[in-house]
């Protein structure tokens, strides 16, 4: 971004435009006609009111507070029928009639003994602050004039602050989590005999109540799973020393929600929108990361390929467009290295954005900078993953296999050199900026999420998929499509485990694996391996060779490809028993006692159990 008041940015951008058509056999003038063809012409007309001095700001103030308050019922003759504010990210029906609920609820409060007030963004702030001042009077006296409540609609939410506040009551559709977590805050702050605040939502009777475990946990993903987590453990998953219960009711409706809720397009579009709105420009995958209220990681999930892409389909003042090379260069950093669980990748990619050759030694202070350990084997790994000699699944060899980011056989002389193919796709300035964003955010993601890591570069009870483990493992090939339950090799064995199996699946995967106690899984192989196996003996021996397993749970395939990385294992104990297929065939199969280095932590070893 530049920040200039005279166009200079714009004038760049409108050369490089201007370039670009010429190439196309066009001018600038003869696309604008074009697009006025497609779109339509038009003409815009701007009027001006000018409101002199203080008064002026008092008069545009009410002005806007009217329009907040009681909207536009019609407009040019046709009716409103909704109203979205961009200050508060909310929309709302002019016709609302949660002001005049608001009014005859205080009556109700006050018929029962209660001493409240309803407050609304009619009133002005003398009557605003007449009403803190009396919900906040200290008293002595039951008969002294003061409120026990106050009731507002659409205001308060933000820019009040009431210390004494120990009691808030959501009667409203929690339509966003951020709005939601704004509306906690107001009986958060700290405050003399202040112990604690009482926060009491009637969530259970709409359709989005989901949004409540999510706000609380502030995890953006919407995976149905770790909100479902997030009900059963409530302030076990909570950070901090805060309570929170759901009812049964509240919970039964909840756990609804989640089965019906899906990732749409149209909700992600309601979320791009919002933040569009709020920035009044189309905002990068770092802005949405920095400031959205949803994981950027569900627009790259669902388009398949990138943000680049998903704005294509989302967004239709987006007019960016890529070559071939570009978008598989912007799908395969996305679908492979964004996620930011190893970060050698990403800053390869980065110091070759600006220079034809790079150093072991200059990965080495990188790495030091993020407090990263240096290994040659992570770096000739990350090599391999960019030389696209790692891939092995044919959809990516198919996709991505023409792609050239770096010289062949480079890293025996000490250097990794830029392939010319790799220059050229970056020569583009809009491109070379959208990849740099790219790269940004997967590092962020790593600072955040994934920079506490084990001798092993994984992170204790974080999400990995079966690709991420080949990868961060350092194996040769993408192994993950045909690894199943666990794979033996180079010295690893990663063990996949999903700890509900599905009542459809054959009969002879049905492994009873489980947890024996926090610190013990019982785990068996796959069917028909006996003791004498060479599979069986690999994990005998395993610890007496130095070999590695390590193991990864999810609770249900409803997680997805995701399993929790639980820490390494070693095999105590192990029997050969049988299982039967679905022939009643009896086969052969392995049970293993594991005991892990490190017991489960409590909320995680609970959930997976219940």
């Amino acid at each position: 971004e530049v920040m200039d008041k005279d166009g200079v940015s714009a004038a760049a951008m409108c050369a490089e435009m201007t370039m670009y058509w010429r190439s196309q056999g066009k001018s600038l003038l003869e696309h604008l006609d074009e697009m006025y063809k497609e779109y339509g012409y038009f003409e815009d007309r701007a009027i001006s009111k000018n409101f002199p001095g203080s008064a002026g700001v008092e008069t545009m103030a009410g002005i806007m507070t009217k329009l907040r308050t009681e909207g536009l019922k019609t407009l040019g003759g046709k009716k409103v029928v909704k109203i979205r504010d961009i200050q508060t990210s909310t929309a709302f029906d002019p016709a609302d009639p949660s002001k005049k609920e608001a009014v005859a609820l205080s009556q109700i409060f006050n018929q029962r003994g209660y001493r409240t007030r309803a407050l609304t963004g009619e009133d002005n702030q003398e009557k605003r602050e007449e009403a803190i001042e009396l919900l906040t009077r200290d008293i002595s006296d039951s008969n002294e004039d003061h409120l026990d409540y106050i009731l507002t609609v659409d205001i308060f939410n933000e820019g009040v602050d009431i210390p004494e506040i120990n009691q808030v009551v959501l009667l409203r559709p929690t339509e966003s989590p951020i709005v939601f977590v704004q509306q906690l805050g107001r009986g958060l702050r700290k405050a003399t005999d202040k112990e604690y605040v009482v926060i009491l939502d009637f969530i259970g009777n709409y359709k989005n109540n989901f949004m409540i475990p999510i706000a609380l946990s502030g995890d953006r993903t919407y995976n149905k799973d770790n909100i479902r987590r997030y009900v059963m453990e409530g302030g076990k998953v909570i950070p901090g020393s805060s309570t929170i219960h759901f009812d049964e009711i509240s919970r039964k409706r909840i756990f609804e929600a989640i089965d019906q809720s899906t990732t749409t397009k149209k909700m992600l579009v309601e979320k791009y929108n919002i933040l569009k709105n709020r920035l009044g420009k189309i905002p990068s995958i770092i802005e949405f990361y920095e400031h959205g209220e949803i994981d950027p990681m569900l627009f790259i999930e669902y388009s398949k390929e990138s943000y680049h892409k998903f704005l294509q389909m989302a967004d239709k003042e987006y007019k960016v467009h890529f070559t071939k090379k570009q978008e598989d260069m912007l799908a395969y950093v996305s679908q492979i290295l964004v996620n930011g669980k190893r970060p050698h990748e990403l800053l390869m990619l980065r110091q070759l954005l600006d220079n034809e050759s790079i150093e072991r030694e200059t990965i080495r202070e990188e790495l030091s900078d993020m407090q990263v350990p240096f290994r040659d084997e992570d770096y000739e790994s990350a090599y391999n993953v960019l030389s696209m000699d790692w891939l092995n699944a044919p959809s990516d060899k198919k996709r991505f296999n023409d792609l050239e980011l770096i010289k062949w056989n480079t890293i025996e002389d000490g250097f990794i050199n830029r392939a010319v193919d790799y220059y050229n796709i970056i020569g583009e300035l809009t491109f070379k900026q959208q990849l740099k964003e790219l790269i940004e955010f997967g590092l962020m993601r790593y600072r955040d999420m994934y920079s506490e890591i084990d001798e092993n570069n994984l992170v204790l009870y974080q999400k990995y998929s079966r690709k991420d483990v080949c990868r961060i493992l350092n194996w040769e090939k993408d192994d993950s499509s045909t690894m199943y339950g666990y794979r033996y090799k180079y010295g690893t064995c990663p063990i996949f485990v999903t700890y509900e199996k599905q009542e459809d699946i054959a009969s002879s995967t049905k492994y009873e694996d489980q947890f024996v106690d926090n610190q013990t899984f019982s785990w068996m192989t796959r069917s028909k391996v006996s003791l004498e196996s060479k599979e069986a003996q690999q994990i005998i021996a395993s610890r007496d060779n130095g070999d590695k397993i390590f193991l990864f749970i999810k609770k249900s395939d409803g997680e997805g490809t995701d399993f929790y990385y639980m820490g390494e294992v070693v095999p105590t104990d192990w029997r050969q028993t049988t299982i039967y297929n679905d022939r009643g065939d009896e086969l052969p199969i392995v049970n293993f006692m594991l005991h892990l280095k490190t017991p489960v932590r409590e909320d995680l070893y609970e959930y997976l159990r219940s």
